[in-house]
């Protein structure tokens, strides 16, 4: 009699037991996504702010450039879902990356609540149009600007589950020396 006590008390065990390192492994799975899905996004805003640097180093001085580095900055960030960009930085930099003077900044716009006469490059609304404007930019000679792009991004997490809800704030930066003006000659 006292055998059959021992199998049905290991089943007890055993039931516990499984729960157990079942809930452990869903937390391990869930974990592994959402930092998978985050590692990814965090890449992907890192090469944002570098493409948006590499379309700033060619079109510097250019009356339009604000809007083409704006578009390159947001187009690499297309692939994201879940996530929002808060705003676009451009600045003149010096060689050591520390920003100078103020920043042109940027955020996408927000047709419920923005005036669309300040409307942007057809989606971006001007936060600060004052700081780094084009035609300040200097890509002459060999004392050319250092520029840079600044990315703010929410983040939000996929799943809800535990503490993976809500969302994350980043920030990213990318600072370059501007192309030399080609030769017309």
């Amino acid at each position: 009699m006292s055998r059959s006590r021992l199998h049905t008390g290991d089943k007890g065990a055993a039931l516990v037991e499984s729960a157990l390192v079942l809930a452990i492994l869903l937390v391990l799975a869930v974990g592994a996504f959402e930092f998978g899905m985050a590692f990814r996004d965090w890449l992907s805003v890192s090469s944002a702010t570098r493409e948006g640097a590499r379309v700033a180093a060619s079109a510097g001085p250019v009356d339009a450039a604000d809007c083409a580095i704006l578009e390159a900055t947001a187009g690499s960030l297309l692939s994201i879902d879940g996530g929002r960009i808060r705003l676009v930085d451009i600045f003149q930099a010096n060689s050591a990356g520390d920003p100078i003077g103020s920043f042109q900044t940027y955020r996408p716009f927000d047709s419920s609540t923005d005036d669309s006469a300040n409307l942007r490059c057809t989606s971006w609304f001007a936060v600060n149009e004052t700081g780094y404007p084009p035609a300040g930019r200097d890509n002459l000679g060999a004392d050319r600007d250092w520029i840079g792009v600044r990315l703010e991004f929410e983040h939000s997490w996929k799943t809800g589950f535990l503490w993976w809800s809500g969302s994350v704030d980043w920030s990213d930066r990318t600072i370059v020396l501007m192309e030399p003006e080609p030769d017309p000659g």
